[in-house]
């Protein structure tokens, strides 16, 4: 029979396991939008379509309506899990540095899954593509990529693109890319990683696991509004620390629920680029 640790120390590594998810974290939760209403384990966001304003009619008659589409993008929650061991008899005897290792370990665990939740719903949807696969990323893409968005009119312009390192590197060899002209403010966490803003859209670099392999030797990244993809975990991460006296261990028990649906596969772009192209400096 199992024994819970006591509350204190369940406390303490629960809330230490959050400060790792806020302070080194999942990537990509700034850069959805939460769910707008939760019944149980479905999850859903609204949209609506887009409207112009007509002239008033002078006449007394009745005013015309604008009749926008209203529609919802659901997702259904999965729950996760991610436990550890602790290989010590007494919590007492529990330093920090160990304490920590463990609380790190989970924490990153689930910010790695939650990161590829986001990523595995903009590979599911139907998205314009930008690049064949056969080329080196370059700035001209990027632009091509972003006007593609910009030209729907969305309505929210903050860009995010997930890409992988190679695709990131080949962007640092362009001028205006690493020009503080170019650049805008910078998300402080993500600075640490070596995301990078251009033209407003904030650059982040993700592990090319994460990623869709169309062909080989071809990564596929992505580009999109904060507005277009939805992220929801209403179940923030629990953990429960129980004694094992089979294993004369202590069991770390995460437990967290999470989904991400595309609202608008039009304001997403998949950007397709060969990855066993050498780096080449551009001709400025």
């Amino acid at each position: 029979m199992s024994n819970r640790a006591p509350a204190w120390f369940e406390t303490k590594y629960a809330d230490g396991v959050t400060h790792v998810l806020q302070s080194k974290g999942f990537l990509l939760k700034a850069t959805t939008r939460p769910a707008d209403r939760q019944n149980g384990s479905n999850v859903n966001w609204r949209v609506a379509g887009s409207a112009e304003a007509t002239v008033r009619s002078a006449a007394t008659e009745n005013a015309a309506a604008m009749n926008l589409d209203r529609t919802l993008v659901n997702a259904t929650l999965t729950d996760w899990e991610a436990n550890d061991y602790i290989d010590l008899y007494d919590l007492t005897k529990m330093t920090e540095n160990e304490t920590a290792v463990v609380q790190q370990s989970g924490a990153m665990a689930i910010g790695r899954r939650s990161d590829r939740i986001i990523l595995d719903a903009l590979n599911a949807a139907t998205l314009p593509i930008q690049g064949n696969g056969a080329a080196a990323i370059s700035i001209i893409d990027v632009l091509t990529a972003q006007g593609t968005i910009a030209d729907i009119g969305v309505g929210n312009y903050e860009y995010f693109a997930a890409v992988p390192q190679i695709f990131l590197q080949q962007l640092e060899l362009f001028r205006e890319f690493m020009s503080s002209d170019f650049v805008g403010d910078e998300y402080p966490m993500l600075k640490q990683i070596g995301a990078r803003r251009y033209r407003g859209i904030t650059f982040i670099p993700v592990p090319s696991a994460w990623l869709n392999v169309p062909a080989v030797n071809q990564l596929d990244g992505f580009l999109w509004v904060k507005d277009a993809v939805g992220f929801a975990s209403p179940l923030e991460p629990r953990s429960r620390i129980d004694w094992i006296p089979e294993k004369k261990k202590w069991f770390v028990a995460n437990d967290f629920s999470a989904t991400a649906a595309v609202i608008l596969p039009n304001a997403a772009v998949r950007l397709r680029f060969a990855t066993n192209v050498a780096l080449a400096r551009p001709t400025p």
